[in-house]
Parts: structure tokens; C-alpha cells; sequence
């Protein structure tokens, strides 16, 4: 995503076409309040995504999402103290916990 794609998104996101609208509304449902998706949002997403796709969509989406719980609790640590750890994947996309 470059600057321009991200200034589309959150500026005009009526420029996206549906199916990103669609999978915009999912995300920020899924980290806000997931029983806030519409029945016309969860049309949306079928009409786009197949459920291999949605269920893919989601796992993404809660990913990122995870840190949330140890940063409300307080419980997250830094590794390097002021510093953002690099974000690492092993060979099958699972996040590597930096060491």
C-alpha cells in the first residue's frame, strides 16, 4: 500500500470499489464490535469472498488484532525498550516472537 492508497481509504473511501468497502467495514467490525456487521455488510462480504476467504479474512484481520488484549492489560513488554521489534515470519507466515 503506498501513500496515495492509504489517503483513498481513509479519505475517500467512497472511491473503493465494494469489495474493498466490504472488507474495510469487516475489519473495523472485527476490531471494535463484531455484532455491529449489518446483514447488508455480511451480504457484501459473500457477494466478494468466498467462506475460505472470509474465514482467511478474519484469522488476518484478529492477528494484528491480538496485541490489544496485552496492551489494555498492560501486560505487553518491549523488547528492545523504545524501539519497535522487526516483524518476522517464518517460512509458513506465522509471526516469530523476536528474541
Amino acid at each position: 500500500m503506498n501513500e496515495d492508497h492509504a489517503d483513498q481509504v481513509f479519505n475517500t473511501p467512497e472511491r473503493l470499489d465494494e469489495k474493498h468497502r466490504a472488507a474495510i467495514a469487516l475489519a473495523d467490525a472485527l476490531m471494535t464490535q463484531p455484532s455491529s456487521l449489518s446483514d447488508d455488510d455480511l451480504e457484501a462480504l459473500r457477494r466478494h469472498f468466498t467462506q475460505s476467504q472470509l474465514v482467511e479474512l478474519t484469522l488476518d484481520v484478529m492477528k494484528w488484532n491480538y496485541q490489544k488484549v496485552s496492551v489494555a492489560t498492560g501486560t505487553d513488554v518491549e523488547v528492545v525498550p523504545g524501539e519497535l521489534p522487526d516483524l518476522i515470519f517464518d517460512e509458513n507466515g506465522h509471526w516469530v516472537r523476536p528474541t
